[in-house]
């Protein structure tokens, strides 16, 4: 499971989560629940936690150094 926490911005929630890639750079994802802040912060709390517990990391794509040009430019 990756951190997060809820973000206020423009009077919806968001869902601010941090992680770090295969590189073991820092990494934050942002996702907008749709909710307006006024009444709906036990529903952002929940959305925040299925989105922590399903959340998978994507694969940074690691170019081979092999490789000419050209034949990267064909592909």
């Amino acid at each position: 499971m990756v951190a997060g926490h809820l973000r206020e911005k423009s009077g919806y929630y968001y869902a601010v989560l941090n992680y770090t890639d295969s590189l073991g750079k820092r990494k934050t994802k942002w996702i907008s629940t749709g909710l307006t802040v006024k009444g709906n912060k036990k529903r952002a709390e929940a959305i925040l936690m299925d989105a922590r517990r399903n959340f998978n990391p994507e694969e940074p794509k690691v170019m081979n150094g092999d490789i000419l040009f050209a034949d990267y430019m064909e592909k």
